[in-house]
């Protein structure tokens, strides 16, 4: 049975098995797997086709360039699975960040918000795909997810706060030899999937920002153009009023550019109680003060736990703010430190009483804003209770939303369906190393995959990684902030002058780069407020049919006119660039070249990021 979809024939088959092929001009743009159940028969509708199966019904209903697939029941539990013709984008976040998806094996997994996913999963999906052939895809929730699924005999991982989860090698796992199914896998109960076609990946992208939306507004210029330096990376939790002030001076003395201090982890004396702990800071309004005439502003790691000796457990039990479990008790949720108490984002009062106790810190030591860390579904437990009965999603979408409309000079680390938010998204916790398995690498493949995901604005870890396991040297730290100079924001821990003065030198000197193009990173934060534009932009964006551009995991474009090819691996200094349709200008040499081409064995000494300025 054929469907005539605007500019492309959908054909239905029922024999020997269930499958959907689109064709456009005469050729497969569209095809499903075949599905193991048999179908009993297929009728039309007013509004398409329904294919009745013996456990549920599959309604197709066309929509303009696409059609809507649902299933009847909602009870009923259903999988499709879709050929993954061409090169795949979207998803969102991952931990071990391949690029394109077609690279990465990912087995069939809730798809949820995690902090260190079991199959790879991170802070920030987003529940839609895309191809270079202009499919898009949409998946309601909640609902399962498979990317090329790896064979059998691969392991699979539970969900922990431990080291049992696997490496991040595996999670998800790379596919060089093209062992995965090569297909995207979509299951749960009554499933609900929206397909469209667009004419290439570009216009995929477009349309994808139409449904999702876009920001309408900036983050403070202050966040584009000065460097954020925070105590995690360095100090971790051994934080003071002494230790924040000698490492302001350090940084004034070291001659570089800063905007934000960021205090990190056990300022509090017990988490939730949003009140400097005075042993460690007595006299935090003095602390701030000086601060702010060295010229930081100052912000402070703000999480949705409550330790259960604070006395915000105590007042937040009392007004029924926390989340519960089903004999009302607080839900004992276990966090990266320890357990505590979780606060419930669905209850308008609870927000307010967060609210109100944050910008009463504000108001009586001059802080400037807040690091809004956690979020993610994974802390929300199935059975917990809340005012509003909500999905683990929501738990993190309104968590998003509730900092988006309060705070400024902010960030957050997680997200669902929070594209319009005004706020800066910071990338997961980034290893101390340089492959795609969270380290160096996977900044600039995470870079392009949030972009597309439709979040412009996006904080990249610190500089050199967060020296937990692994450590950086000073190549690391030299190659990392030269691939940060011309990202849209630039955040520093650990400290260069503490690997050599070359490193010094070096990391001061792309830091600078920074603040020099950031007046054309901020026309582009701006461009992307318009028209929802990604700041960060695939080489195929402006090459959309060259396969080297599809594929190119390891040089971006900051807007359409300024590409970088940054050294992503140990001990190179050489690398092949690929340059797209028209003319390019080396910015150090000032050499022209004309695109479409591949630069061999372009030199990259340790002391030069390449990059081009379209002539």
């Amino acid at each position: 049975m054929l469907l005539k979809i605007e500019n492309c024939l959908l054909s239905i088959e029922r024999e020997p098995h269930f499958r959907l092929t689109g064709c456009r001009a005469g050729n497969i743009c569209l095809r499903t797997a075949p599905h193991p159940q048999p179908v009993l028969s297929i009728r039309q509708t007013n509004t398409g086709l329904d294919v009745e199966f013996p456990t549920c019904t599959l309604s197709i209903t066309p929509s303009g360039y696409g059609c809507d697939l649902r299933i009847w029941p909602e009870t009923a539990h259903f999988s499709l699975a879709f050929e993954m013709h061409g090169h795949w984008y979207g998803h969102g976040e991952l931990v071990h960040q391949q690029y394109p998806l077609n690279r990465l094996m990912l087995p069939e997994s809730p798809f949820q918000s995690y902090d260190n996913g079991p199959a790879g999963q991170s802070c920030k999906p987003n529940p839609a795909w895309f191809s270079s052939n202009g499919i898009s895809i949409i998946a309601g929730s909640p609902v399962s997810v498979g990317i090329n699924q790896p064979p059998a005999r691969y392991p699979r991982y539970d969900w922990s706060l431990g080291a049992e989860k696997g490496p991040f090698t595996h999670r998800p796992f790379a596919d060089p030899g093209g062992e995965g199914d090569g297909l995207l896998t979509f299951s749960g109960q009554g499933l609900r999937l929206s397909v469209h076609l667009s004419e290439d990946a570009r216009a995929a992208y477009h349309y994808l920002t139409g449904i999702f939306g876009h920001p309408a507004e900036t983050p403070p210029e202050s966040l584009f153009t000065l460097p954020t330096w925070t105590t995690w990376a360095r100090y971790k939790t051994a934080v003071s009023q002494e230790v924040v002030l000698n490492f302001a001076d350090e940084i004034i003395q070291n001659n570089y550019p800063y905007g934000v201090m960021e205090i990190d982890d056990r300022w509090q004396t017990h988490y939730g109680d949003i009140a400097f702990d005075p042993a460690r800071f007595p006299n935090p309004k003095g602390m701030i003060d000086q601060l702010h005439e060295k010229g930081f502003k100052v912000t402070a790691w703000v999480i949705p736990f409550l330790d259960p000796e604070s006395q915000a457990f105590a007042e937040g039990k009392a007004r029924g703010y926390l989340a519960r479990q089903p004999d009302g008790e607080p839900y004992p949720v276990r966090w990266w430190q320890g357990v505590g108490a979780l606060l419930d984002v669905s209850n308008p009062s609870a927000l307010e009483w967060f609210r109100e106790r944050l910008e009463r810190l504000q108001r009586e030591t001059g802080l400037d804003g807040y690091k809004f860390d956690a979020g993610e579904a994974a802390f929300f437990p199935a059975d917990a209770r809340s005012a509003e009965s909500i999905q683990p999603n929501e738990y993190t979408q309104r968590y998003v939303d509730f900092v988006a409309r309060h705070f400024r000079l902010t960030e957050v680390r997680s997200a669902w369906k929070n594209q319009r938010a005004p706020i800066f998204f910071r990338q997961w916790d980034k290893w101390s190393t340089w492959g795609l398995d969270n380290g160096l690498h996977s900044v600039l493949t995470g870079m392009l995959s949030l972009g597309l995901a439709g979040y412009p604005f996006i904080l990249p870890d610190m500089i050199g990684g967060n020296a937990y396991d692994e450590l950086a040297d000073a190549e690391l730290m030299i190659r990392w902030t030269q691939l940060n100079a011309l990202l849209p924001a630039m955040q520093f821990s650990l400290a260069p002058w503490d690997y050599g003065d070359e490193a010094n030198a070096l990391c001061r000197r792309y830091a600078q780069l920074h603040l020099e193009f950031s007046p054309r990173i901020l026309e582009l934060a701006r461009e992307a407020a318009r028209t929802g534009q990604p700041i960060i932009r695939p080489l195929w964006w402006l090459a959309p049919n060259d396969e080297r551009a599809l594929a190119c995991d390891d040089q971006f474009l900051l807007g359409n006119d300024i590409l970088a090819a940054p050294v992503v691996r140990p001990g190179q200094r050489s690398r092949s660039i690929y340059l797209p349709p028209g003319q390019w200008r080396d910015h150090w040499t000032g050499a022209l070249y004309d695109g479409d081409t591949a630069l061999q064995d372009f030199p990259a000494p340790l002391e030069t990021l390449p990059f081009f300025l379209r002539a």
